[in-house]
């Protein structure tokens, strides 16, 4: 467990995942990250592909620097997950990607302090010093919000990055 003031970070187990994909494609908030009308360009992903992203390593500790999946609870309510993709022992670097469970959780600076939570226990248990999001430039909310979290927008994106919408836009937090 990852503890902050109002929420903690429980690692997510196999049996999480579905309710993850439910999550990400089934909410209230999912229509602020894919399909139409704002994204008709951005289908939810199936669950076999989101299966095929988030491997058994994300869920089993089995491969720390490779990505890990956990619940974002406030008191003993799960209202979102975050996660961090595989750790770049060279250059220190990864992406992390959050959403939470309903509507009613965000306003609330939740997912900015998951992502501190996440980026402090990532310094510290891996040396990763960068790390990165990118959402649609569309979603102005969520930028604002990671803007918070100390993220800055990028000029040029790393050339192995491939971004999940037409117009991503990159943000960055430095750790030092």
């Amino acid at each position: 467990m990852i503890y902050g003031t109002r929420i903690s970070l429980k690692p997510a187990t196999r049996k999480d995942k579905s309710k993850i994909y439910e999550w990400l494609v089934y909410s209230n908030l999912s229509k602020e990250m894919f399909g139409p009308p704002k994204y008709p360009d951005c289908p939810a992903p199936s669950w076999e592909e989101f299966d095929e992203d988030y491997l058994d390593h994300y869920f089993d500790d089995s491969k720390p620097t490779e990505g890990r999946c956990y619940i974002i609870l406030r008191d003993d309510l799960e209202i979102g997950q975050i996660n961090y993709n595989h750790i770049d022992p060279e250059s220190r670097t990864t992406e992390l990607d959050v959403w939470l469970s309903d509507k009613k959780y965000t306003g609330k600076a939740y997912g900015v302090e998951a992502i501190g939570l996440l980026c402090d226990y990532l310094f510290r248990s891996f040396g990763c010093q960068i790390f990165y999001l990118a959402p649609s430039q569309r979603n102005a909310k969520a930028i604002r919000a990671y803007q918070k979290a100390g993220f800055e927008p990028m000029q040029k994106q790393p050339d192995h990055f491939i971004p999940d919408y037409s117009d991503s836009i990159l943000l960055q937090k430095k750790i030092k």
